[in-house]
């Protein structure tokens, strides 16, 4: 099936989106790189330097461990991990970890060295954030296509809802002409004032420029009401329809839009 125009443009913004902010954040990494090489001076006989290996080695096993934990979550909610290869990142923060491991066990003494070791957390570290990143934008931008698809929805279904309540009431109006009976049962029975009500509330929803799900059953209740009268009306001996309005109730299946109960998006 084809992707429409609309579907097409959102998904050329969202590629647009993410290849700036993969470049935005190799730009920053880069430079930080550029900085830890040229203008950062490491004494090699610092007595700090083991103790900065060790807590480089432990925030990166730590972070490895939340990033699968992160992982796991995702795939327990069976959606996808997002654009970028986790494996990747994974495979990264094992190097810095051993790449880590080896500094403390070898205590080299070389500068070039221990900022390597830095730039090999802050990659992983880059790439995670990154992935994260991607991961909630494109969560965030299927929710909103799935609230304006669940909007339309029930745009649609509201709109047909106020059509087919306005043929019902003319329909009535109809038979309360040519038939007396039939207005003097909808007045008898107090049927009439909840008939004008109903159909005159029916009529407001035209204004409206968005509608809920309870509007969508409002209107569905409203409807129904309606239907129900016609019924009634058309029980008395001698009453036809016109027939358009037959030949409506032959032609087409009775309407019953179909709204599920239990999806309720948060407002934004």
């Amino acid at each position: 099936m084809k992707e429409s125009r609309a579907e097409r443009y959102r998904s050329r913004r969202r590629n647009d989106s993410e290849v700036s902010r993969f470049w935005i954040m190799g730009l920053l990494f880069s430079l930080l790189v550029l900085a830890f090489e040229f203008f950062i001076e490491i004494p090699v006989d610092a007595g700090w330097l083991q103790e900065m290996e060790m807590a480089l080695f432990s925030a990166s096993f730590t972070l490895l461990a939340f990033y699968l934990l992160g992982l796991t979550f995702v795939f327990s909610r069976q959606q996808e991990a997002g654009k970028v290869n986790h494996h990747v990142i994974i495979y990264a923060w094992l190097g810095a970890i051993l790449f880590h491991l080896f500094l403390l066990i070898s205590s080299m003494a070389n500068q070039h060295v221990y900022k390597a070791g830095i730039i090999l957390f802050l990659g992983p570290l880059f790439l995670t954030v990154y992935h994260f990143i991607t991961y909630l934008s494109a969560l965030r931008a299927a929710r909103q296509e799935q609230e304006w698809a669940t909007a339309a929805s029930y745009e649609r279904t509201a709109y047909q809802l106020i059509l087919e309540g306005s043929k019902v009431y003319s329909e009535i109006n109809r038979l309360k002409i040519a038939y007396p009976e039939v207005e003097q049962m909808l007045r008898a029975n107090e049927f009439y004032g909840r008939l004008e009500r109903y159909a005159w509330e029916m009529q407001e929803y035209l204004q409206a420029t968005q509608f809920t799900r309870k509007d969508v059953e409002l209107l569905e209740g409203h409807y129904f009401y309606l239907e129900n009268l016609l019924h009634l009306a058309k029980q008395h001996p001698g009453i036809m329809e016109s027939r358009s309005f037959a030949h409506r109730e032959q032609g087409q299946k009775r309407i019953n839009p179909p709204i599920d109960k239990t999806e309720e998006f948060p407002p934004r």
